[in-house]
Formats: C-alpha cells, structure tokens, sequence
C-alpha cells in the first residue's frame, strides 16, 4: 500500500492502548471507542505500557539496508535465498515516467542477494515480464516449490488501485499472468501473502466487507485452483482504521501485521496475534525495540530469528526503507514455593497450573518436595496460576514478570487448609482429611502430614468423648510380613504425633493391615499414584 492513501494518527490516539498489560494483553479488549477516549485521558500510562520487547521477550537490534535509496523501498518475499523487495527507484532508466501523486516512479520488484550478515547487495530487477512501464508491482508471495507467485499490480490509471494476480515460473520465464477473480473495480487488493500449505492467501483490501478502512482478508484456494468467497479475519484482528501486511510465522503459529487502529506508538504498527485452534488472538503490540512513531510494516522472518521490516522513520534514506533485525530472546524464569499459609511450611504434590493471558494452560505442574516449581516466563507478560492440592483451598494468583531483563523471579502461593469432616464410607464413620504421606519404605510422618493430623487433633478437642482408631495402610510391594510389620509402625507414628498434641492415650487405638485392604487393584501392576493411593492412613470413629 503506498502511504498517499494513509491517514495520519491525531496525537490524541498516538497511544492509544490499554492501561494495564492485563487488559491488553487479553483476548476481549479491543472496543476501539473504549482505547480512544483512556488514551485522551490518560496518555502517559499509555507511553509506559509500549514495551522494548515484543511479546515473546525478544529484543531486537535493527539496521538500515544498502539497497536503499531516496527513493521509497518495502520489503516483501524471500525467493531462492534473495530479497524480494518493492522500490520506485528506475534502474537503467533516465528518462522513466513518474507517478503525479507520489512524484516518483512507478514501483517495481527488485531482488537483491542477503549475505552472511543479513545485507542486501547487487539489486536487480526482479523480472523485466511481471514489471511494467506506467503500473506499480508490489508485493509479492510464493508457493513452497517457488514456482508460483500471486503480486500486485495497480491497473486503473486514475487511482492506481491495486489488484492480485497470478503467474508460474515455466523454463525460468514467469507466465500464464492472470488476473485473481475476487479482484474488485474502484478498490484497492494488496498484501498477498500465501500460508505454508498453499490453501489459503491472505491479503489487505479496502473492499466492500471492512469494519473500516483497510483490513486483512483471507480466501481459501481449492484443489481446483478456484477460490473461495473473501472472509473478513474479523474484530479481533481489523478495526475502524486500517490493517495491512498480513505475514505468518513458517509454522502458522503466529500472524503478523500493521495497524494504527490498534493500539500503537504512533501511525503504523507492527503486531502479532497467536493462533490457536485456528482463532487468532488478541493482537499485541510488538515493542518500541521495532516499532517507533512513525509507519512500520511489511514484517518477514526466516527461521533463524531473522528477518526485515519497513519503515519511514526518521535517519532514513528517504521515502520508505527496509530494515535488517537480528532478535535475541530474554530468557526469564519465575520459580514459585507453595505453603500453608499459617505455618508457612512447603506443601509437596501441590498440582500448579500455568496459564497465559489468553487463559491457554502452558504448563501443568506438581511440586517437589520442598513446594517449589519453576517455570520460563516471557517479559512483560501476565501469568495466572491455579493451584490445587487435597485439603487445600483452590489458589488462583495472578504474576506479571514487569522486567525486560535476564532474570529470576521468586514467588511464593500460600494455600489455606480446609477442615476435616465427618464422613461415613463403607458403614464406618471416618474422619475425612487429606492423605497422608509416608515416602516408600518408611514410617516417619512428613512436615506437610503433620498439618494435616492437627485436623485431627481439632476434631478430638472438639468431641472430647469421640475414640478413634487409627489404620494403617501399604502398598503391595515388599512381602506380607514386611508390609504388616511397616503398617503397624506407620500406624503407630500417626498415633504418637496426636498423643503429642495431648489427646490422652484412652482415646486411641492403631492397627496395621499391610497390603490386605488395597484401594486400587494391582493383579496386573500399578502406577505410582496408584501405589500411593494403597499407602494411606484412616482415621475410624469408634464413638462419638
């Protein structure tokens, strides 16, 4: 698109984003009425929240190409390890006709050879069939095979609208040149990009269909070759303003564009929006380290985390020029202890689960045995974090990692016990309390058992009449003797820590079964957890 169509941002909306990476980061805050009027009110929180990183924590170092002129110059497609890239520079050409409206040439594809370094050298043009005299070619995409390309071409002559077409590379010559049919007289079809697996190409269009301005359409191509009806990528992705230059990471995981109806640091930004399940997220901004206040677009990678971006900054050649980017990733963790929240002693086998601001589960967790996990974490982002663990109260936190540097955060989720209960199973009344563990092969009691014996010892001090009976447990391996002799001990264990809590000795029998009363069947073998669940230790009424 070239910027003679562009409208430039009022400062009032030059940041106009969310004030709290909470909120801009999820998927349901885009209402762009919402963002215009906060970012009137409340512009400094606006310029604090545009990060140096992008989203993903990467920093990136940027330079300008020597492919570029005074002319204007984007970036557009890779192909056969060159640049493909749009300029309106004329090669050879003294005498070339200019275009009235922008008073440089017509735009034409060039290509140039990227070195080690990620610099362009020895441009040429692109392919004398596809470039015209009085058009503009623009962007370009290409099949995996690199034997097919979809480019535009502006062909009214007043406006110079720009349409997609289509041609094959036969004997090292493009032809077959045709016109895409979803093409449309009186406006403007630009940006193709093709997905990875050739089905579906993407593009930025100003046609009947938007929410407003440009936005980023997709058609679905079939086998036939024919092509489905566009389809609008919807609020999400488009707004009132305009969205253009759609890219998709190699792996489709991720889709890349350029806005100034998001919210950004000035005119065009460039944004990405995750892909999950085939829906694309809400789109966040990708840091002041590529973008600035000016335009920047036309964003392209490899997969070396490398790549070129366009922008008319300021210290620029002139017009638009393409710059190199070279991102490096900073690397986070957050390691987190759980406990109990009034002894504060760690709580092992709490479940913890990792979610992102779009509420997908990244990691599900068990802790050690000293309550910790540890995590890697992006900068700048917001993580919530459930946990579960029998006996518990459920803990949901909230943590945004608030540095742009290499570190290591260190939290801490404190868990509240739930009281025992009086519950009946299998025709015994029981106190009903969270397991409790003993490691294989031994009998001492655990901190964390600890806590939950002195449920116990609170329903004792309660029913000062109740007696209860303490039974003991094991799994399966080892031989009966051994198991009866390591339940009795276990038994025993448990009954010493609550007499030690002055419940008289009157008031309590134990008793070991071994591995006679299993919980789970293990005729065919069991599982860790299954084997923990046969070590357990019961507590039954004997009278109230």
């Amino acid at each position: 698109m070239r910027f003679l169509k562009l409208i430039a941002v009022p400062l009032a909306m030059a940041f106009s984003i969310t004030p709290t990476l909470a909120q801009f980061n999820g998927p349901n805050f885009g209402e762009e009425a919402y963002l215009d009027e906060y970012a009137t009110t409340h512009p400094e929180e606006f310029k604090e929240v545009i990060r140096e990183l992008d989203p993903n924590g990467f920093k990136y170092n940027v330079r300008s190409l020597e492919v570029n002129t005074k002319y204007s110059e984007h970036g557009t497609a890779f192909f056969m390890n060159k640049l493909v890239y749009v300029s309106s520079k004329k090669i050879g050409a003294l005498f070339a006709k200019k275009d009235v409206k922008t008073n440089e040439g017509f735009e034409d594809l060039y290509c140039a050879e990227i070195d080690f370094h990620g610099e362009a050298q020895r441009s040429q043009v692109f392919s004398r069939i596809l470039n015209t005299i009085e058009e503009h070619e623009g962007d370009a995409t290409f099949n995996k095979d690199q034997t097919v390309i979809y480019f535009t071409r502006s062909d009214e002559e007043e406006d110079h609208n720009l349409k997609i077409y289509r041609a094959e590379l036969k004997d090292y010559k493009w032809s077959d040149i045709e016109t895409l049919p979803f093409n449309m007289d009186g406006y403007s079809i630009e940006n193709p990009f093709l997905a990875r697996n050739e089905k579906t190409l993407y593009f930025s269009s100003n046609r009947p269909g938007t929410i407003g301005g440009y936005d980023i359409f997709k058609v679905n191509i079939n086998d036939d070759g024919s092509y489905s009806k566009p389809i609008n990528l919807g609020k999400n992705i488009n707004t009132t303003k305009d969205e253009l230059y759609p890219y998709l990471l190699p792996d489709d995981s991720a889709l890349y564009f350029s806005s100034n109806g998001h919210y950004s640091m000035g005119a065009l930004d460039i944004f990405e929006s995750k892909i999950a399940d085939g829906k694309y997220n809400f789109p966040v901004n990708m840091g002041s380290s590529i973008n600035s206040v000016a335009n920047d677009f036309a964003f392209m990678m490899d997969l070396t985390n490398t790549g070129f971006f366009t922008s008319d900054r300021e210290g620029g050649k002139g017009g638009n020029d393409i710059y190199h980017f070279k991102r490096k990733k900073i690397e986070q963790k957050m390691e987190a202890q759980v406990v109990e929240k009034q002894s504060q002693l760690p709580l092992p086998n709490a479940e913890v689960v990792v979610k992102d601001a779009y509420e997908r589960v990244l990691h599900t967790l068990t802790c050690d045995e000293n309550g910790m996990i540890a995590i890697p974490i992006t900068p700048y982002n917001i993580y919530t974090l459930e946990t579960f663990k029998d006996g518990y109260e459920d803990e949901t936190t909230f943590f945004e990692s608030d540095r742009g540097e290499q570190y290591t955060f260190n939290e801490k989720i404190e868990l509240t016990q739930t009281e025992a209960e009086i519950v009946k199973k299998d025709d015994k009344l029981m106190i009903d309390i969270e397991k409790i563990y003993f490691d294989f092969d031994k009998w001492n009691l655990r901190a964390e058992s600890e806590l939950a014996l002195n449920k116990v010892v609170k329903v004792l001090q309660e029913y000062p009449l109740m007696n209860i009976e303490v039974n003991a447990h094991t799994d399966d391996r080892g031989s009966d003797n051994y198991n009866q002799a390591l339940s009795d001990k276990r038994a025993a264990s448990t009954m010493k820590y609550l007499l030690s809590k002055g419940i008289s000795k009157d008031r309590i029998i134990s008793h070991g079964f071994g591995e006679s009363q299993p919980l789970q069947s293990c005729s065919k073998g069991c599982s860790e957890n299954q084997h923990q669940l046969n070590r357990r230790v019961e507590f039954v009424i004997l009278n109230m």
